[in-house]
């Protein structure tokens, strides 16, 4: 389950090759945090991206109507929505009803 949290100084995080992302180190990788809100999408101490947050509302079709702390957590709920059950093929449906039919020439 992926967790996305606001950016702010004075966390630390790993990055996924194992080395340490301090506030600074993502800074330095991601100067554009100092001007514009971002999130951490994290995976129990693992930081595997860093986001802006507009743009992942303009993906997601979230409203800017919502605050930011609603915004993340409605962002956070499509992420970990469990897939949807593919729908059965033609073959599938075609064999399903054949054996149905079989199943009632007993």
């Amino acid at each position: 389950m992926l967790r996305l949290e606001k950016y702010s100084e004075g966390k630390v995080y790993m990055f996924p090759n194992g080395e340490v992302a301090t506030s600074e180190r993502i800074k330095n990788d991601f100067p554009a945090v100092e001007h514009f809100v971002h999130v951490l999408e994290i995976n129990g101490d693992v930081c595997q991206a860093v986001m802006n947050l507009n743009a992942l509302r303009q993906m997601h079709n979230i409203p800017d109507e919502l605050s930011e702390d609603e915004a993340i957590q409605a962002i956070e709920d499509i992420i970990n929505a469990p897939q949807p059950e593919p729908e059965p093929t033609a073959e599938e449906r075609i064999a399903a009803a054949m054996e149905f039919q079989n199943l009632m020439n007993l």
